[in-house]
């Protein structure tokens, strides 16, 4: 893939997972969170799943690489979501946002121990100087974090989320590796991770239902449709041509983008500390780019 290549999915993804935030807010009231996920993991699994049986392209997968695409829907598309939405019942955006934008040092440290990956300089730095800037843009979020109440294990909990991301990612450039077509190992890990949280939806006893407006339904659409087959799809692809580390610091850019949808719907106001912040960001992101 060319140069221009990566970085056209590279922004396109941050921007459609800058989105979803203002999208995930439209699906919260009636349905549980964790039937939601379900929902949009099963809509995205399934309209892979028929558009890929039309076209004929849907081969057939060992089940030595079977268990890795069980074992990426449960990680990435099941696990991290439960530890991350229970933390962000607690705590504020902002401090999740700091939290998972780790997943630049945890996606390195986790290709290094289980795929034998070079450590980068550059990603490390650039990770650090990224955290700097999230933690800037979330300042008065981030000054009262207090070790007195619930926020320390609601930010524990968000840290596991962030690592089971972090490893689910391994797994995908684990798939990429033995080339298998990304777009049916997002559809079968999609349907694997949906299937785990409607049994654990049965198992906490949350009813399973839909929420038949046309916000939630339009938000479910966008958030199966292009939150997750679009934008997985480019993820994983990217994590194959540059690797999980400097793919993973799309988690430090997408914050940005909900901050400007935030501007732009819900009058979110720019500081200069926020303003400062977003300079460390992209710098970190320039860092994060190079080549060793």
């Amino acid at each position: 893939m060319t140069a221009t290549g990566k970085w056209f999915i590279y922004v396109v993804t941050v921007l459609i997972w800058g989105s979803t935030w203002y999208a995930i807010e439209l699906q919260l009231g009636v349905v549980h969170p964790v039937v939601s996920i379900a929902h949009r993991f099963a809509v995205a699994g399934v309209v892979v799943l028929v558009g890929l049986s039309i076209s004929g392209r849907l081969v057939r997968i060992r089940w030595r690489d079977q268990r890795f695409l069980m074992l990426q829907g449960l990680l990435l598309f099941s696990g991290n979501y439960i530890f991350i939405y229970t933390g962000t019942q607690t705590l504020p955006s902002g401090l999740v946002s700091l939290v998972f934008s780790m997943m630049v040092i945890t996606n390195m440290v986790a290709g290094r121990i289980f795929m034998n990956l070079p450590l980068s300089w550059y990603v490390g730095v650039s990770g650090l100087v990224g955290m700097a800037g999230i933690a800037l843009i979330f300042t008065p979020e981030v000054a009262s974090f207090s070790l007195a109440d619930e926020s320390l294990n609601a930010m524990f909990l968000c840290f596991i989320g962030t690592c089971l991301a972090s490893l689910g990612n391994i797994v995908a450039a684990r798939n990429m590796r033995e080339r298998l077509p990304p777009l049916q190992c997002n559809m079968m890990g999609m349907l694997y991770g949906s299937g785990s949280l409607y049994l654990l939806s049965l198992v906490m006893g949350l009813p399973i239902t839909i929420e038949w407006s046309s916000q939630y339904l339009g938000s479910l659409f966008y958030l199966s449709l292009i939150g997750s087959v679009a934008a997985f799809w480019f993820y994983v692809t990217l994590i194959g041509e540059v690797g999980p580390s400097r793919a993973g610091y799309i988690a430090l850019l997408t914050p940005l983008v909900a901050l400007v949808i935030s501007a732009v719907f819900e009058d979110y106001q720019w500081t200069w500390y926020a303003t400062a912040g977003l300079v460390l960001v992209l710098g970190g992101n320039f860092i994060a780019m190079r080549r060793d």
